[in-house]
């Protein structure tokens, strides 16, 4: 399963457990009639919000179809239902698709992320771990275990899957930065330091990924009393991203801290300038310019 397939996902049920198995002896199914209803019903809301056209074209269910090819309409449909913010909808149709057989798994992905999205946070997090069972050997479950875990303040247990995505994938750099960021939350500079370089060594293609890990150990540092290391790597990150905010103040901090007066005076007035309505930034000012 793809990290992009992970985030496709969105959903709860519409309908119950369904399959598209052909009704024996020529009789329709209590599953099937479910279908067929809940699809003329959906068809409704689809022709209004997209057009019958495109409607007729590529979002009906052919319910003589196999499943694959139900399964793909109603992941379809879910992804044009959410993006016109119609979530229920949208979550119907996911739902629906996951419970179609053969179940495929990397739903539980699609689903949780799509949970992830909304916000509901416990529902993502149920979801990854039914997928991490179904699938212990794929790493992307546990990662996203730990992303949920972390969103919902659990950090020792975000840290617990990180430790398992990496275990199963020591070489993707993302498990390592989000476990580092889980440590800062726990108060482990030293481990989330360590993590933040090896997620740097390994590389991280992404620049806005590379300004949290230079950011991340810059503040990991900070809080070990290291403001050289740390004043090097918000150098780093200001690089990437010179108008950031939050690593202009934590520079002007750990200048402060080492008696670089002015200069820091300097990262708090460019932090301003950048948001005026900074708190930290503003106070840091006003305090210096009154010494």
């Amino acid at each position: 399963m793809t990290r992009r397939a992970l985030g496709r996902w969105t959903g709860v049920a519409l309908v119950g457990a369904l399959a598209l198995a052909q009704p024996a002896c020529g009789q329709e199914s209590r599953a099937d009639r479910t279908l067929t209803v809940a699809t003329q019903e959906v068809d409704v809301e689809l022709q209004q919000t997209f057009g019958r056209a495109l409607v007729d074209r590529s979002l009906k269910i052919d319910l003589a179809g196999s499943a694959t090819q139900a399964r793909q309409t109603l992941l379809r449909r879910a992804t044009l239902f959410e993006s016109v913010n119609e979530y229920g909808l949208a979550e119907s149709d996911l739902s629906t698709a996951l419970q179609l057989k053969p179940q495929q798994v990397s739903l539980y992905g699609d689903r949780g992320y799509f949970y992830m999205r909304r916000g509901r946070y416990g529902d993502a997090l149920a979801d990854f771990v039914i997928g991490m069972q179904l699938d212990a050997g794929n790493p992307l479950f546990h990662f996203a275990a730990g992303r949920a875990a972390a969103a919902l303040g659990d950090y020792a247990a975000a840290v617990t899957y990180y430790d398992e995505a990496i275990r199963l994938a020591a070489h993707d750099p993302t498990y390592y930065l989000a476990r580092a960021e889980a440590q800062i939350h726990l108060e482990q500079p030293r481990d989330a330091v360590a993590d933040y370089g090896r997620a740097l060594d390994i590389k991280l293609p992404r620049a806005g990924d590379r300004y949290f890990a230079y950011a991340g150990r810059g503040y990991a540092s900070m809080m070990l009393g290291d403001y050289p290391g740390a004043i090097a790597d918000f150098n780093r990150a200001l690089e990437i991203d010179p108008r950031a905010v939050s690593a202009l103040v934590w520079r002007g901090y750990a200048r402060e801290r080492g008696g670089q007066v002015d200069l820091a005076l300097d990262d708090y007035e460019r932090a301003a300038t950048v948001d005026p309505t900074d708190r930290r930034a503003r106070e840091s000012v006003r305090r210096l310019r009154a010494n």
